[in-house]
């Protein structure tokens, strides 16, 4: 189908729904139902997705991007071993639908609560229902509140990463990967696109290129010198990245695992949030938008080569079949594209979109990922 009349379809569709509900005053009451707003909810519906007889609720919005995030409290009818604070993110508005239907994530992180984080045992948020609705592009994720239960602060690029909390982080990703590493299991989630079918939705939604000249001009002032006349060879560089991370063996990837997604709790533990791009593909698609986001410069260039080693040893003790540390080394250099080129394409929005993150946490990240591009040589990693 073209781009312009898929995209023409997907409004049409997803703008019907959102007219007809204005017109109506449904409620959510049993579990296929998919609430959007604490408007919609109802304790039988908490008491269906909880198992456990919801006698009252409060909720409380949060905030709205491309997701809208808000709390529930809850009472039960008798004491027991769930939560009564829970964190909610759904899409109520028509953006939040149109945007997370075409760029075909809509049910990513509703399926990773609902599939996938039972198997895991990591420091991230306990889901406890997920579901999404392709045709209305309603969808929800409930989930544990970790900022009422563990005390989670989360993080920015101003945030300072020690080297104990990075490696917790990358024993956590290790996990994952290991857990997962060229699993049968996976191959059966259709719904788990390689990071190159993820980068040809976000092309054909928001014209990828276009918004990378855009974010270019506007991060112009925390760009490397030296990358500044090389763009359009990187981002050709940037596509044959992304189809190296396509390539086996293939593992569960978080998708966007930037600093911005990671937090700590008041027991010192650090913890990855917002699943809601998770993929298939290769390990070091993650370990570089780790690293490169996460970490001041001058600690990456100091810590990179043994945090690599101390990745590889977690994931061997995760049961996969880890590289050598060359092959690691020079897998790594190739993925340092996609967190640089990304974070361009998000300051580069345009005006029909949603401003997707703030303009301080945009730039400190493309100074980060940039600056590491350049020195892990990553154009010349793809001819090696």
């Amino acid at each position: 189908m073209h781009p312009g009349l898929e995209i023409a379809k997907t409004v049409a569709r997803i703008g019907g729904h959102v007219v007809r509900e204005r017109l109506t005053s449904a409620r959510a009451t049993n579990a296929a139902d998919i609430p959007v707003s604490g408007k919609e909810l109802t304790t039988a519906w908490l008491t269906a997705v909880l198992g456990a007889e919801v006698s009252s609720f409060s909720t409380e919005d949060v905030s709205s991007g491309t997701s809208s995030r808000w709390r529930i409290t809850v009472t039960y009818k008798e004491t027991g071993q769930l939560p009564t604070a829970f964190f909610v993110k759904t899409t109520r508005g028509f953006k939040q639908r149109l945007t997370l239907s075409l760029a075909r994530v809509l049910d990513g992180e509703p399926n990773f609560f609902e599939h996938l984080r039972p198997e895991l045992d990591i420091e991230a948020a306990r889901g406890f229902h997920g579901a999404a609705d392709v045709a209305s592009g309603r969808s929800i994720s409930l989930m544990e509140d970790i900022a009422a239960s563990r005390g989670a602060t989360f993080c920015t690029p101003k945030t300072p990463i020690s080297r104990a909390e990075i490696e917790d982080l990358l024993t956590a990703m290790a996990h994952w990967h290991g857990r997962f590493w060229d699993s049968e299991e996976l191959r059966g989630h259709g719904w788990l696109k390689p990071p190159s079918g993820h980068f040809d939705n976000l092309d054909r939604l928001i014209g990828f290129a276009k918004r990378c000249q855009v974010g270019a001009k506007r991060a112009r002032s925390v760009i490397p010198e030296a990358l500044i006349p090389m763009q359009d060879k990187l981002y050709r560089g940037l596509e044959r990245s992304l189809t190296i991370a396509s390539e086996g063996p293939l593992t569960l990837l978080h998708g966007d695992s930037h600093v911005g997604n990671t937090y700590r709790t008041s027991a010192g533990r650090m913890g990855f949030t917002d699943w809601q791009i998770v993929m298939r593909g290769s390990w070091a698609f993650d370990f570089a938008y780790t690293v490169n986001s996460g970490l001041d410069v001058a600690d990456r260039r100091a810590w990179g080569r043994e945090l690599l080693e101390f990745y590889l040893e977690r994931l061997a003790e995760a049961g996969a079949e880890a590289p050598d540390a060359d092959t690691a080394w020079l897998a790594y250099r190739r993925q340092s594209f996609f967190p640089y080129f990304v974070w361009l394409a998000t300051i580069g929005h345009s005006a029909i979109q949603p401003k997707y993150q703030p303009d301080e946490v945009s730039l400190g990240i493309i100074e980060r990922t940039g600056v590491a591009l350049l020195e892990l040589d990553g154009l010349a990693a793809l001819d090696e």
